[in-house]
């Protein structure tokens, strides 16, 4: 708490720099080895365990936020409580993940191996857990080990690449493997932390009280969360179904890159649930959202234009001629992702002010329009109907939470997008600040 919200979303922002430059490599790495084809049935394969895991987690990592911040409960308590309750869910999930693959596999995973698809369902305890201990962090606003793990998960996976993907040439197993190993590597990181600096490893109590108040509060923004998996995956999985896995790995890399474009909003956003929750007066958290989505907005913006501009040569020098097809889809999605920057900040204030139920009255719109558009546009246009899709739902999204915003606190539109003077001389103290900081 005693350090500036720009010193840690400039310190997770870094992070994420290089999470992206490694995590970026790896991408390169598999997709040029795999071709496109492959590529398809190694992104539809992950995307199994990350679908169960979205689906089936109840909101854990929300309340965990949330319950840390209002300190109701003891530390101990919410990390054995969850951990266990994580661990039940995983099972659950595990057993829902067979049964689609025995019986629904033919639908969206047609070319992809059943036993390779049974194998990623290990991955979902691990998500599971990891993804616990992860919010138990971004709940102490201890971005240091925040960030260290999540850095470790995408330099994991460039090395797994190499090894299993290029080295071995195992092919789409060998990706599944890479990916499947970085996350363990978060993981056991992460449990090394937990024991070291807080004293928490095994479970060791389970209150039924923070159990159904967790269940209760998690609950409400868990179905913003799946909605909002939904508008980001929906048209993968009917690329897959309408396409074929060739579309599915074009389409991939299309998304892979301009979501790289969230780079500043996930990393004010994530510093922003936890400060907003730990704030005492509306008129606070007000000026505090207001601030960071404007500036956000600004960069992102900034930041967007760039890579539009070297999109077409970025894709071909790093992919290949073969993903030259990504170029169309990741400028139509571009303006949209841009846009989507406020709705990241935006949501994580209703749910730091504890009403992620706004979240999820929006994502049902937003994912019902974005289900419907890519049914009608998948068809006739191919993956670029799906990048309009998702790009004008994103845009419908953002406007539809600023609109709430602005007429819930009484804030004229323009100050979510006007720049002032007031915000560049934030950017020269926290300049300063910074240098200050990285000389100690």
């Amino acid at each position: 708490m005693g350090k500036t919200v720009f010193y840690n979303s400039f310190i997770t922002l870094l992070r994420q720099a290089f999470s992206l430059l490694f995590g970026l490599l790896a991408v390169v790495l598999i997709a040029r080895v795999l071709g496109s084809d492959s590529q398809g049935q190694y992104t539809l394969t992950i995307l199994l365990p990350t679908i169960l895991y979205t689906l089936f987690n109840s909101g854990i990592s929300i309340s965990t936020v949330y319950f840390i911040g209002q300190n109701k409960y003891s530390d101990k308590i919410i990390y054995s409580t969850n951990i266990i309750s994580g661990l039940i869910l995983s099972l659950i999930s595990f057993f829902v993940g067979v049964v689609l693959i025995l019986f629904f596999k033919d639908y969206f995973f047609e070319n992809t191996t059943t036993v390779l698809l049974l194998y990623s369902l290990v991955l979902i305890p691990i998500l599971f857990l990891q993804r616990t201990i992860q919010s138990f962090f971004h709940a102490k606003e201890n971005y240091e080990q925040l960030n260290v793990v999540a850095l470790l998960n995408q330099l994991g996976l460039l090395l797994f690449s190499i090894l299993f993907v290029w080295y071995l040439d195992l092919g789409v197993a060998g990706a599944v493997l890479s990916f499947s190993l970085s996350q363990f590597l978060m993981l056991v990181v992460s449990c090394l932390i937990m024991h070291f600096r807080y004293d928490l490893f095994l479970p060791k109590l389970f209150s039924i009280n923070y159990l159904k108040e967790s269940l209760f509060f998690g609950l409400k923004g868990h179905f913003s969360n799946v909605l909002t998996f939904i508008s980001y995956r929906i048209d993968i999985l009917l690329i897959a179904y309408f396409i074929d896995d060739m579309a599915v790995g074009i389409y991939s890399i299309s998304v892979l890159l301009v979501e790289r474009i969230w780079l500043i909003s996930q990393s004010v956003s994530s510093v922003l649930f936890a400060r907003v929750s730990n704030l005492t007066t509306e008129i606070q958290k007000t000026n505090f959202t207001i601030l960071s989505s404007r500036n956000t907005l600004f960069l992102t913006t900034i930041f967007g234009l760039i890579i539009s501009l070297i999109s077409p040569w970025l894709i071909i020098t790093l992919f290949g001629i073969e993903y030259q097809p990504s170029i169309k889809p990741f400028l139509y999605m571009l303006p949209g992702v841009v846009l989507f920057s406020l709705s990241k900040i935006l949501s994580n204030d209703f749910v730091g002010r504890g009403m992620p139920q706004i979240n999820s009255y929006i994502g049902l719109i937003v994912a019902l329009l974005n289900v419907l558009l890519n049914i009608v546009l998948i068809p006739k246009y191919g993956v670029i109907g799906a990048a309009i899709s998702t790009s004008f739902c994103y845009g419908i999204d953002a406007l539809i939470k600023v609109i709430y915003f602005s007429s819930l606190y009484k804030i004229s539109l323009l100050k979510f997008v006007l720049v002032n003077k007031a915000d560049i001389n934030l950017y020269k103290t926290n300049f300063i600040f910074l240098l200050n900081a990285f000389k100690k």
